[in-house]
């Protein structure tokens, strides 16, 4: 054996590997480098970024061309570098796309090559730009010996199989710290994949033209190049893809959240501040990653532009007619409460609406509704007379009790703590502690929620007789809330039904 010189830092070797197999195992492992190629034909790179093509360079050519260029070169030798980032993403395929295609190339230049037109021989006819079924089953046959993952590390093989079922997340955000803190966030979850970060809205939609697999996106408000609220009316007309705004809260940010939300954002994340636990942070934000990419965005109806209504006195309530109304709402029900009668509801009954929301927007959206509906709107902070007349706003982040008066057609409500609940919680809390007090004069009224309540709770409203009314199917984005409620409805018919928010006070 040949003994080794003077120690040197790290090792030196050669491999012998075609550059096809290199780029597929640099993609399938999601890695982030550079490959420089020196050929007799030319030099070139390919650069390689989160596993999918980024930018190609030749001499002469950039993109897709040179990329196409480089893997028609028979002969040299690559070598493979740090990922250098130089602000050009010359390339928005996918690499799948790109190899299938130049190996389809590499076929024609063979074709042609073997043709012999000058001496009589038989010429090579050219290949169609859509190969016929023969050179796609030969394609087929090139691509399914590369994607042998036996000649791979099984590290390799256990991430291809566990991409297909993963959720994928495009990133859109100017902050290149912040994109990739939010990826590290969400790819804690092994069933989560970034598929890509976006830089601004332009890189978005040119991203998802690629044709790769997106099943959320998370969309900054303030970009350069395309505006956020540009970026999500095309996500939404083109791709009808669920969003999460995620964006810095502040005074000015305010409305141009509930923007985002009339275009058709899922719900809305305000970025963690340097006081905020971001073990916390990122744990909802994957929660809420996963209820938000079911939903289905083709539901979503835009609110119709109006100058709000005008409000009406409200018909005094006997006692023995009292009834309690809560209204659920959580992701992607935002716009849901400006189609709901709420001064016909408030004019009869008494109302709390328990909405997913920040604590920075409740009295900023508590005015959009009053604007929309024109029904005088409270928010729930403290002790609180719930009355008919009035729409009472909370989030359920904190707890509450309710007092039911023998007197008057009047519920006590004193929202009580300091330490915030989820929202699951806040709203089991909500909603059993009202139906303790009230039972069988209490409904709930269910909107789009993308977290399931616990079936426990159902029960308990059960059993108070507590009347449970869900939105039309064809009318809710995020349904997992509905959804778990909707089964006990063959059971419970006169206690568990469907109800669209315009017959909502016939059936109450």
């Amino acid at each position: 054996m040949q003994e080794l010189g003077p120690a040197i830092q790290g090792f030196t070797g050669t491999i012998s590997l075609r550059l096809t197999d290199l780029i597929q195992m640099v993609c399938l492992s999601r890695s982030d480098l550079m490959i420089e190629i020196v050929s007799r034909k030319g030099t070139g790179s390919i650069s390689i970024r989160q596993g999918q093509i980024h930018h190609a360079q030749t001499n002469s050519l950039s993109g897709s061309d040179a990329f196409f260029e480089i893997l028609q070169w028979n002969d040299g030798r690559f070598e493979i570098l740090p990922f250098a980032e130089t602000g050009i993403n010359s390339v928005n395929k996918p690499w799948e796309h790109l190899l299938l295609e130049a190996m389809r190339l590499q076929d024609e230049q063979f074709l042609e090559a073997a043709g012999d037109t000058e001496n009589g021989g038989c010429r090579a006819e050219k290949l169609p730009e859509t190969p016929g079924p023969d050179i796609l089953t030969e394609l087929d046959a090139v691509l399914e010996n590369l994607l042998d993952f036996n000649q791979y590390p099984d590290v390799l093989r256990e991430k291809e199989a566990a991409s297909k079922t993963r959720l994928k997340v495009l990133v859109v955000d100017d902050s290149a710290f912040f994109s990739k803190k939010l990826k590290s966030m969400l790819e804690s979850d092994h069933d989560i994949e970034v598929a890509g970060i976006a830089r601004n809205g332009k890189e978005a939609l040119e991203f998802l033209e690629s044709g790769v697999p997106v099943n959320l996106i998370t969309l900054d408000i303030n970009m350069p190049v395309m505006a956020g609220d540009t970026t999500l009316k095309n996500i939404m007309i083109r791709y009808q893809t669920p969003v999460i705004i995620i964006s810095s809260v502040e005074p000015a940010s305010m409305e141009k959240v509930f923007g985002f939300l009339r275009l058709g954002a899922m719900d809305f994340v305000a970025k963690p501040g340097v006081h905020n636990d971001l073990s916390s942070f990122g744990a909802n934000l994957r929660k809420l990653a996963r209820g938000v990419a079911k939903a289905r965005v083709s539901n979503f109806r835009r609110m119709r532009k109006a100058d709000g209504a005008e409000q009406r006195p409200f018909q005094t309530v006997r006692p023995a007619e009292r009834k309690l109304l809560l209204i659920v709402g959580g992701e992607g029900a935002h716009m849901e409460w400006t189609r709901l009668p709420l001064q016909e509801l408030c004019s009869h009954f008494q109302v709390i609406g328990i909405q997913k929301l920040d604590e920075e927007f409740a009295c900023r959206f508590a005015q959009f509704i009053g604007d929309k509906t024109g029904v005088r709107t409270e928010v729930l902070s403290n002790t609180h007379e719930i009355t008919p007349g009035v729409f009472y706003l909370t989030n359920a982040r904190r707890e509450a009790r309710f007092q039911l008066r023998s007197e008057k057609p009047i519920i006590d409500v004193d929202v009580i703590g300091s330490s915030p609940l989820d929202w699951e919680s806040g709203v089991k809390l909500w909603l059993e502690r009202a139906a303790e007090q009230a039972r069988e004069t209490m409904a709930v009224y269910f909107m789009s929620a993308a977290q399931p309540l616990p079936g426990s709770l159902i029960d308990k409203l059960l059993a108070r007789k507590v009347r449970q009314i869900l939105s039309p199917p064809e009318s809710v984005v995020c349904a997992q809330m509905i959804d778990c409620v909707k089964p006990y409805a063959d059971g419970f018919p006169d206690l568990v039904f469907h109800s669209s928010p315009q017959t909502l006070p016939e059936v109450l």
